[in-house]
Protein backbone atom coordinates (compact mmCIF):
# COMPACT_ATOMS: atom_id res chain seq x y z
CA UNK A 1 0.00 0.00 0.00
CA UNK A 2 1.34 3.41 -0.95
CA UNK A 3 1.90 6.17 1.61
CA UNK A 4 -1.05 8.06 0.11
CA UNK A 5 -3.33 5.05 0.48
CA UNK A 6 -2.23 4.54 4.08
CA UNK A 7 -3.00 8.17 4.89
CA UNK A 8 -6.40 7.92 3.22
CA UNK A 9 -7.23 4.74 5.12
CA UNK A 10 -6.26 6.40 8.39
CA UNK A 11 -8.49 9.37 7.61
CA UNK A 12 -11.47 7.13 6.87
CA UNK A 13 -11.08 5.00 9.98
CA UNK A 14 -10.75 7.64 12.68
CA UNK A 15 -12.60 7.33 15.97
CA UNK A 16 -14.09 3.94 16.74
CA UNK A 17 -12.99 2.30 13.51
CA UNK A 18 -15.84 3.68 11.39
CA UNK A 19 -15.71 6.21 8.57
CA UNK A 20 -15.78 9.79 9.77
CA UNK A 21 -19.29 11.25 9.69
CA UNK A 22 -20.58 14.80 9.45
CA UNK A 23 -23.50 16.08 11.51
CA UNK A 24 -25.70 18.47 9.53
CA UNK A 25 -26.48 21.21 12.05
CA UNK A 26 -28.77 24.22 11.77
CA UNK A 27 -28.15 26.89 14.38
CA UNK A 28 -30.90 28.79 12.59
CA UNK A 29 -30.67 32.36 13.95
CA UNK A 30 -28.24 33.85 11.46
CA UNK A 31 -24.46 34.05 11.16
CA UNK A 32 -24.01 36.70 13.88
CA UNK A 33 -25.91 34.88 16.61
CA UNK A 34 -23.89 33.19 19.35
CA UNK A 35 -25.33 29.84 18.28
CA UNK A 36 -23.43 30.27 15.00
CA UNK A 37 -20.37 32.09 16.30
CA UNK A 38 -19.75 30.24 19.57
CA UNK A 39 -22.03 27.35 20.51
CA UNK A 40 -22.06 25.24 17.37
CA UNK A 41 -18.40 25.82 16.39
CA UNK A 42 -17.40 24.77 19.91
CA UNK A 43 -19.63 21.70 19.77
CA UNK A 44 -18.00 20.74 16.48
CA UNK A 45 -14.45 21.27 17.69
CA UNK A 46 -15.03 19.36 20.93
CA UNK A 47 -16.87 16.52 19.21
CA UNK A 48 -13.98 16.02 16.81
CA UNK A 49 -11.61 16.05 19.80
CA UNK A 50 -13.67 13.63 21.90
CA UNK A 51 -14.19 11.18 19.00
CA UNK A 52 -10.64 11.47 17.64
CA UNK A 53 -12.01 12.86 14.39
CA UNK A 54 -14.78 10.32 14.05
CA UNK A 55 -17.50 12.97 13.92
CA UNK A 56 -17.64 16.58 12.75
CA UNK A 57 -20.31 19.28 12.66
CA UNK A 58 -21.22 21.39 9.65
CA UNK A 59 -23.55 24.25 10.61
CA UNK A 60 -25.95 26.21 8.41
CA UNK A 61 -26.73 29.38 10.41
CA UNK A 62 -29.79 30.32 8.36
CA UNK A 63 -31.77 29.35 5.30
CA UNK A 64 -32.07 25.58 5.64
CA UNK A 65 -34.48 25.37 8.60
CA UNK A 66 -36.02 28.44 10.23
CA UNK A 67 -36.47 28.50 14.02
CA UNK A 68 -40.23 28.07 13.70
CA UNK A 69 -39.64 25.04 11.46
CA UNK A 70 -37.10 23.30 13.68
CA UNK A 71 -39.42 20.70 15.22
CA UNK A 72 -40.37 19.37 11.80
CA UNK A 73 -36.82 19.79 10.50
CA UNK A 74 -35.37 17.53 13.20
CA UNK A 75 -38.27 15.09 13.16
CA UNK A 76 -38.16 14.63 9.40
CA UNK A 77 -34.37 14.40 9.14
CA UNK A 78 -33.87 17.67 7.28
CA UNK A 79 -31.21 18.52 9.87
CA UNK A 80 -29.37 16.45 12.49
CA UNK A 81 -28.80 19.05 15.19
CA UNK A 82 -30.67 22.25 15.93
CA UNK A 83 -31.96 24.73 18.49
CA UNK A 84 -35.61 24.27 19.49
CA UNK A 85 -37.22 27.36 21.03
CA UNK A 86 -39.76 25.70 23.30
CA UNK A 87 -42.14 28.67 23.75
CA UNK A 88 -42.72 28.64 19.98
CA UNK A 89 -44.36 25.22 20.35
CA UNK A 90 -46.32 25.28 23.65
CA UNK A 91 -48.69 22.52 22.61
CA UNK A 92 -45.77 20.13 22.04
CA UNK A 93 -43.62 20.96 25.08
CA UNK A 94 -45.94 21.73 27.99
CA UNK A 95 -43.83 19.85 30.53
CA UNK A 96 -40.51 20.96 29.07
CA UNK A 97 -41.56 24.62 29.20
CA UNK A 98 -41.76 24.64 33.02
CA UNK A 99 -38.34 26.33 33.44
CA UNK A 100 -39.44 29.05 31.00
CA UNK A 101 -42.49 29.80 33.11
CA UNK A 102 -40.19 30.08 36.14
CA UNK A 103 -37.54 32.17 34.41
CA UNK A 104 -37.97 34.95 36.99
CA UNK A 105 -36.20 32.72 39.56
CA UNK A 106 -32.46 33.23 39.85
CA UNK A 107 -30.13 35.79 38.32
CA UNK A 108 -26.92 33.94 37.31
CA UNK A 109 -27.42 32.80 33.71
CA UNK A 110 -24.83 30.04 34.15
CA UNK A 111 -26.70 28.51 37.09
CA UNK A 112 -30.09 28.90 35.41
CA UNK A 113 -28.84 27.21 32.23
CA UNK A 114 -27.38 24.29 34.16
CA UNK A 115 -30.51 23.94 36.32
CA UNK A 116 -32.75 24.02 33.24
CA UNK A 117 -30.62 21.38 31.52
CA UNK A 118 -30.55 19.09 34.55
CA UNK A 119 -34.29 19.50 35.06
CA UNK A 120 -35.16 18.55 31.46
CA UNK A 121 -32.69 15.66 31.30
CA UNK A 122 -34.05 14.15 34.53
CA UNK A 123 -37.75 14.79 33.78
CA UNK A 124 -39.44 11.68 32.35
CA UNK A 125 -42.31 13.64 30.83
CA UNK A 126 -39.92 16.13 29.23
CA UNK A 127 -37.79 13.45 27.60
CA UNK A 128 -40.99 11.86 26.31
CA UNK A 129 -42.07 15.15 24.69
CA UNK A 130 -38.80 15.39 22.79
CA UNK A 131 -38.97 11.70 21.85
CA UNK A 132 -42.50 12.16 20.51
CA UNK A 133 -41.05 14.71 18.10
CA UNK A 134 -38.11 12.55 17.03
CA UNK A 135 -35.58 14.44 19.16
CA UNK A 136 -33.01 13.96 21.93
CA UNK A 137 -32.50 16.91 24.25
CA UNK A 138 -28.88 17.79 25.16
CA UNK A 139 -28.97 21.22 26.79
CA UNK A 140 -30.31 24.77 27.09
CA UNK A 141 -28.54 28.10 27.06
CA UNK A 142 -29.65 31.19 29.00
CA UNK A 143 -29.40 34.90 28.30
CA UNK A 144 -28.46 37.72 30.65
CA UNK A 145 -31.33 39.53 32.42
CA UNK A 146 -34.05 41.04 30.24
CA UNK A 147 -34.50 44.76 29.53
CA UNK A 148 -36.49 46.95 27.15
CA UNK A 149 -34.48 47.63 23.96
CA UNK A 150 -36.30 50.30 21.97
CA UNK A 151 -36.16 52.92 19.24
CA UNK A 152 -37.86 55.53 21.47
CA UNK A 153 -37.35 56.14 25.17
CA UNK A 154 -39.31 54.32 27.87
CA UNK A 155 -38.71 56.27 31.08
CA UNK A 156 -41.89 55.29 32.92
CA UNK A 157 -44.75 52.82 32.70
CA UNK A 158 -46.94 55.19 30.69
CA UNK A 159 -44.32 55.50 27.93
CA UNK A 160 -44.74 51.81 27.10
CA UNK A 161 -48.48 52.11 26.50
CA UNK A 162 -49.33 51.37 22.88
CA UNK A 163 -45.76 50.53 21.85
CA UNK A 164 -45.32 47.42 19.70
CA UNK A 165 -42.73 45.24 21.43
CA UNK A 166 -41.34 41.98 20.13
CA UNK A 167 -41.25 39.21 22.76
CA UNK A 168 -40.14 35.57 22.67
CA UNK A 169 -41.99 33.91 25.56
CA UNK A 170 -45.46 34.04 27.12
CA UNK A 171 -44.22 35.25 30.49
CA UNK A 172 -42.66 38.37 28.96
CA UNK A 173 -45.71 38.91 26.77
CA UNK A 174 -47.77 39.00 29.96
CA UNK A 175 -45.55 41.71 31.42
CA UNK A 176 -45.66 43.90 28.30
CA UNK A 177 -49.44 43.47 28.05
CA UNK A 178 -49.91 44.35 31.71
CA UNK A 179 -48.19 47.69 31.10
CA UNK A 180 -50.31 48.45 28.04
CA UNK A 181 -47.78 47.51 25.38
CA UNK A 182 -48.73 45.66 22.21
CA UNK A 183 -47.09 42.24 22.00
CA UNK A 184 -45.57 41.05 18.75
CA UNK A 185 -44.39 37.44 18.87
CA UNK A 186 -41.60 36.78 16.40
CA UNK A 187 -38.23 35.00 16.32
CA UNK A 188 -35.24 37.14 17.24
CA UNK A 189 -33.89 36.33 13.78
CA UNK A 190 -36.63 38.61 12.37
CA UNK A 191 -36.00 41.52 14.76
CA UNK A 192 -33.73 43.61 12.52
CA UNK A 193 -36.20 43.43 9.65
CA UNK A 194 -39.16 44.23 11.94
CA UNK A 195 -37.36 47.29 13.30
CA UNK A 196 -36.40 48.52 9.83
CA UNK A 197 -40.06 48.27 8.72
CA UNK A 198 -41.30 49.95 11.93
CA UNK A 199 -43.34 46.84 12.57
CA UNK A 200 -42.05 46.97 16.15
CA UNK A 201 -40.63 49.75 18.30
CA UNK A 202 -38.37 47.43 20.24
CA UNK A 203 -37.85 44.09 21.89
CA UNK A 204 -37.88 42.73 25.41
CA UNK A 205 -34.55 40.98 25.51
CA UNK A 206 -31.11 40.70 27.01
CA UNK A 207 -28.61 43.41 26.10
CA UNK A 208 -26.60 40.86 24.11
CA UNK A 209 -29.24 41.04 21.36
CA UNK A 210 -27.92 44.49 20.40
CA UNK A 211 -24.68 42.83 19.31
CA UNK A 212 -25.75 39.29 18.42
CA UNK A 213 -28.94 40.41 16.68
CA UNK A 214 -27.15 43.01 14.59
CA UNK A 215 -29.40 45.89 15.72
CA UNK A 216 -26.86 48.25 17.28
CA UNK A 217 -27.73 50.92 14.68
CA UNK A 218 -31.47 50.61 15.27
CA UNK A 219 -31.79 50.36 19.04
CA UNK A 220 -31.36 53.80 20.61
CA UNK A 221 -32.55 53.21 24.18
CA UNK A 222 -32.29 50.48 26.80
CA UNK A 223 -34.50 50.71 29.87
CA UNK A 224 -32.99 48.61 32.65
CA UNK A 225 -35.80 46.34 33.85
CA UNK A 226 -33.83 43.23 34.86
CA UNK A 227 -36.89 41.00 34.65
CA UNK A 228 -35.87 37.36 34.39
CA UNK A 229 -33.86 35.65 31.67
CA UNK A 230 -34.61 33.64 28.54
CA UNK A 231 -34.05 29.95 29.21
CA UNK A 232 -36.57 28.57 26.75
CA UNK A 233 -34.09 27.75 23.97
CA UNK A 234 -33.02 24.12 23.86
CA UNK A 235 -29.77 25.06 22.16
CA UNK A 236 -28.62 21.51 21.39
CA UNK A 237 -31.23 19.02 20.24
CA UNK A 238 -30.27 15.98 18.18
CA UNK A 239 -32.57 14.23 15.78
CA UNK A 240 -33.49 10.69 16.73
CA UNK A 241 -32.13 9.51 13.38
CA UNK A 242 -28.70 10.94 14.26
CA UNK A 243 -28.83 9.45 17.75
CA UNK A 244 -29.67 6.02 16.32
CA UNK A 245 -26.55 6.16 14.12
CA UNK A 246 -24.24 6.87 17.05
CA UNK A 247 -22.57 4.37 19.38
CA UNK A 248 -23.04 4.90 23.14
CA UNK A 249 -19.52 6.29 23.30
CA UNK A 250 -20.20 8.76 20.49
CA UNK A 251 -23.51 9.79 22.08
CA UNK A 252 -21.63 10.55 25.30
CA UNK A 253 -19.11 12.56 23.29
CA UNK A 254 -21.88 14.60 21.67
CA UNK A 255 -23.57 15.24 25.03
CA UNK A 256 -20.25 16.35 26.48
CA UNK A 257 -19.43 18.53 23.47
CA UNK A 258 -22.84 20.18 23.76
CA UNK A 259 -22.03 21.30 27.31
CA UNK A 260 -18.81 22.91 26.08
CA UNK A 261 -20.67 24.71 23.32
CA UNK A 262 -23.42 25.96 25.62
CA UNK A 263 -20.94 27.12 28.28
CA UNK A 264 -19.04 29.07 25.63
CA UNK A 265 -22.30 30.51 24.30
CA UNK A 266 -23.33 31.76 27.74
CA UNK A 267 -19.92 33.39 28.15
CA UNK A 268 -20.38 35.00 24.72
CA UNK A 269 -23.80 36.32 25.74
CA UNK A 270 -22.28 37.88 28.85
CA UNK A 271 -19.45 39.43 26.81
CA UNK A 272 -21.88 40.79 24.21
CA UNK A 273 -24.07 42.29 26.95
CA UNK A 274 -21.00 44.09 28.29
CA UNK A 275 -20.09 45.28 24.77
CA UNK A 276 -23.60 46.62 24.24
CA UNK A 277 -23.11 48.96 27.18
CA UNK A 278 -20.26 50.61 25.25
CA UNK A 279 -22.07 51.18 21.94
CA UNK A 280 -22.15 54.87 21.06
CA UNK A 281 -25.57 56.38 20.49
CA UNK A 282 -27.50 54.14 22.90
CA UNK A 283 -28.91 55.70 26.06
CA UNK A 284 -29.31 53.43 29.08
CA UNK A 285 -32.25 54.48 31.23
CA UNK A 286 -32.80 53.61 34.87
CA UNK A 287 -36.43 52.64 35.45
CA UNK A 288 -38.49 55.03 37.52
CA UNK A 289 -40.74 54.19 40.47
CA UNK A 290 -43.71 53.37 38.23
CA UNK A 291 -41.74 50.75 36.29
CA UNK A 292 -40.13 49.42 39.48
CA UNK A 293 -43.53 48.98 41.13
CA UNK A 294 -44.98 47.30 38.04
CA UNK A 295 -42.02 44.96 37.80
CA UNK A 296 -42.11 43.94 41.47
CA UNK A 297 -45.88 43.41 41.42
CA UNK A 298 -45.58 41.28 38.28
CA UNK A 299 -42.90 39.06 39.83
CA UNK A 300 -45.00 38.52 42.96
CA UNK A 301 -48.07 37.69 40.90
CA UNK A 302 -46.27 35.29 38.56
CA UNK A 303 -44.51 33.33 41.27
CA UNK A 304 -47.70 33.11 43.34
CA UNK A 305 -49.68 31.80 40.36
CA UNK A 306 -46.94 29.79 38.63
CA UNK A 307 -48.17 26.36 39.72
CA UNK A 308 -51.73 27.11 38.60
CA UNK A 309 -50.56 28.51 35.26
CA UNK A 310 -48.43 25.42 34.67
CA UNK A 311 -51.28 23.11 35.62
CA UNK A 312 -53.59 24.95 33.22
CA UNK A 313 -51.04 24.27 30.47
CA UNK A 314 -51.06 20.55 31.19
CA UNK A 315 -48.14 20.12 33.59
CA UNK A 316 -48.85 17.36 36.10
CA UNK A 317 -47.82 17.80 39.76
CA UNK A 318 -46.85 21.35 38.86
CA UNK A 319 -46.19 22.58 42.40
CA UNK A 320 -43.77 19.76 43.21
CA UNK A 321 -42.00 20.21 39.88
CA UNK A 322 -41.68 23.95 40.42
CA UNK A 323 -40.06 23.31 43.81
CA UNK A 324 -37.67 20.80 42.23
CA UNK A 325 -36.60 23.30 39.57
CA UNK A 326 -36.06 26.03 42.16
CA UNK A 327 -33.96 23.61 44.22
CA UNK A 328 -31.81 22.87 41.16
CA UNK A 329 -31.13 26.57 40.71
CA UNK A 330 -29.99 26.70 44.34
CA UNK A 331 -27.76 23.68 43.75
CA UNK A 332 -26.05 25.23 40.73
CA UNK A 333 -25.69 28.64 42.34
CA UNK A 334 -23.69 26.84 45.02
CA UNK A 335 -21.61 24.81 42.55
CA UNK A 336 -20.67 27.64 40.18
CA UNK A 337 -18.00 30.06 41.37
CA UNK A 338 -17.31 33.56 39.97
CA UNK A 339 -13.86 32.60 38.68
CA UNK A 340 -15.03 29.43 36.91
CA UNK A 341 -14.00 29.32 33.24
CA UNK A 342 -16.41 28.20 30.50
CA UNK A 343 -14.32 25.04 30.14
CA UNK A 344 -14.60 24.29 33.86
CA UNK A 345 -18.33 24.93 33.75
CA UNK A 346 -18.77 22.67 30.73
CA UNK A 347 -17.02 19.74 32.37
CA UNK A 348 -18.96 20.29 35.60
CA UNK A 349 -22.24 20.26 33.65
CA UNK A 350 -21.29 17.00 31.96
CA UNK A 351 -20.11 15.34 35.17
CA UNK A 352 -23.19 16.36 37.15
CA UNK A 353 -25.86 15.73 34.51
CA UNK A 354 -24.72 13.26 31.84
CA UNK A 355 -21.67 11.28 32.94
CA UNK A 356 -23.56 8.61 34.88
CA UNK A 357 -26.31 8.07 32.30
CA UNK A 358 -26.47 4.85 30.29
CA UNK A 359 -26.05 6.24 26.80
CA UNK A 360 -27.09 2.94 25.25
CA UNK A 361 -30.56 3.53 26.71
CA UNK A 362 -30.81 7.33 27.06
CA UNK A 363 -33.22 9.10 26.68
CA UNK A 364 -35.59 6.26 27.51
Amino acid sequence: MTATAVALAATLTMGSGLAAETIRATSGFGPDHSLATAIYPEIGARLEEFTQGGWSVEDTPSGMVAPNEMVAGLRDGKTDLGAVVLPYFPELYAESSLPSELSLIGSDSRAISAATTEYLVTCDECRAEFAANGQVYLGSDTTPSYNLLTTQPVRNAEDLRGMRIRVGAPIFAAFITKLGGVVVQAPSSELADALSRNAVAGTFDGDQEIIGGGVRDQIKFVTDIGLGVYNGAAAAVASQSLWDRMSPEDRAALARAAQYGIAKGIDTFRTQADEARKVEGIEFIEMDDSLQSARDAFIDEQLTNAARILADRGVTDSQAKAYRYAALIGKWEHLITPEMTPEDLAQLRYDEIFADLDMAAFPR
